[in-house]
């Protein structure tokens, strides 16, 4: 059994495993639908998914979908984050909105970071963002504690969890302090937050996540789905609805707005049910929804999530702020991102002489990863790379020699970016 949690620094390494055990879907057996696919699609960098399927709809019907993800600001940004940078950028570039926030009150539940540092901490993320790319036009940025609708259905989730279903979910045991167990509650209000009519109401949201974060997505699929008044089912030819929280007459105004939209559906009412034939089942999805909003409801989507692979930190492990010397900070010096470069722990063998005979092994190489996750866009290249390496034709020096100037040549730029971005900060904030 694979434990994850969004709070360790524990490194995957059996991802279909991972896919099996937690119900994942294979995000490949969708790759022929994707437009302009990133590299992580084609590499394999992102491999699962849930539900990632209204999303790609939503971008084929140019239809309104949110990218959203939360940073907790608990050290540096560095390249892990990058990659869920790198997937919000692409999702706008594909018609979504994006939504980022600081994750301030998760810092001081889970990690004791004071609000005031957290959001501190939580502006060089914002500027990241902003120099990998992200537009100021379709995008939203903010700090948790400082929106109040935000907490407000936070607070309204809270009703419809209980302290089981957490422990269940993450694990908890019986030290863990109020402050972290809520802080879940407020990831969940995150996510759904882009749903809220002030933002346009109700629409589909994906969130780009490494699975640590996997636990938070199921808690607010789960939530979501608690928050909606009716529910439907497919029972041979015909559609049941089944209401949560609705009384007789929402029964009655549902049964009605149904049979409004097409005359050729018939709608019967059931002791626990409401029955319906000649209806498509979305077309019937989105009558329920309009119909929840209407009567003062959320009509929330359940969230979707992509999955990418961790990077591996450049002493073994998953690479985390939390982990000394494990990660490339996107502000870090660039010569001392070199020298950890050159320090990395490789796929190498024990000498020259063995690797030369057996080849090196690029799947365990922290270098490699750099090159193939961040730094090297050709395929041809990256591919000879893996394929000499393999062979024994190409040793660690020459690795880390390309890894180190393309990482400094990176850094170098992407600070000078930050610099500018510093001058846009607040408008993106507004």
């Amino acid at each position: 059994m694979i434990k994850i949690d969004p709070w360790s620094s524990e490194k995957i390494d059996d991802y279909n495993k991972l896919v099996d055990e937690f119900g994942l879907s294979k995000i490949d057996k969708l790759l022929n639908k994707f437009p302009n696919p990133h590299n992580y699609h084609k590499r394999g960098i992102i491999f699962g998914h849930r539900d990632y399927e209204q999303i790609l709809d939503s971008i084929k019907q140019n239809k309104r979908y949110v990218a959203l993800s939360g940073f907790v600001p608990s050290g540096d940004p560095h390249l892990g984050h990058k990659m869920v940078m790198d997937q919000l950028i692409w999702h706008q570039r594909n018609g979504g909105e994006v939504f980022a926030s600081i994750a301030d009150m998760e810092a001081l539940g889970a990690r004791d970071i004071s609000l005031k540092e957290g959001r501190e901490i939580g502006k060089s993320y914002f500027l990241s963002l902003i120099a990998l790319g992200l537009e100021e036009e379709d995008s939203y940025f903010y700090y948790q504690s400082r929106e109040y609708d935000l907490r407000d259905l936070s607070f309204e989730l809270s009703e419809n969890v209980n302290i089981g279903k957490l422990n269940s979910i993450y694990g908890f045991d019986e030290e863990k302090n109020l402050g972290h167990l809520y802080s879940t509650i407020v990831q969940s209000g995150d996510i759904l937050y882009p749903q809220l009519e002030k933002f346009g109401g109700p629409c589909p949201i994906v969130v780009p996540a490494g699975t640590d974060q996997d636990p938070h997505i199921r808690l607010v699929r789960d939530l979501a789905s608690s928050m909606r008044r009716f529910r439907v089912e497919e029972d041979e030819n015909k559609l049941l609805i089944r209401s949560k929280r609705a009384n007789e007459d929402e029964i009655e105004g549902l049964k009605q707005k149904i049979l409004k939209n097409n005359e050729k559906v018939e709608a019967k009412i059931f002791a626990e049910h409401l029955e319906v034939t000649g209806s498509n089942k979305e077309t019937l999805k989105e009558i329920i929804r309009d119909f929840e909003v209407n009567r003062g409801g959320y009509g929330f989507y359940q969230p979707s999530s992509t999955y990418h692979r961790f990077m591996s930190g450049l002493k073994g492990g998953k690479m985390s702020s939390s982990v000394e010397g494990s990660y490339i900070s996107l502000t870090e010096e660039p010569e001392s991102a070199k020298n950890k470069v050159m320090k990395a722990k490789t796929g190498g063998r024990t000498s020259i002489e063995e690797q030369k005979q057996e080849g090196g092994k690029p799947k365990d190489c922290a270098v490699y990863e750099l090159l193939y996750f961040h730094l090297i866009d050709e395929e041809d290249h990256i591919q000879e790379i893996h394929s000499s390496c393999k062979k024994g034709e190409r040793l660690c020096g020459e690795c880390k020699k390309e890894a180190a100037e393309l990482l400094e040549n990176f850094l170098i730029n992407h600070q000078e970016k930050r610099e500018k971005a510093k001058q846009k900060l607040e408008q993106y904030l507004e």
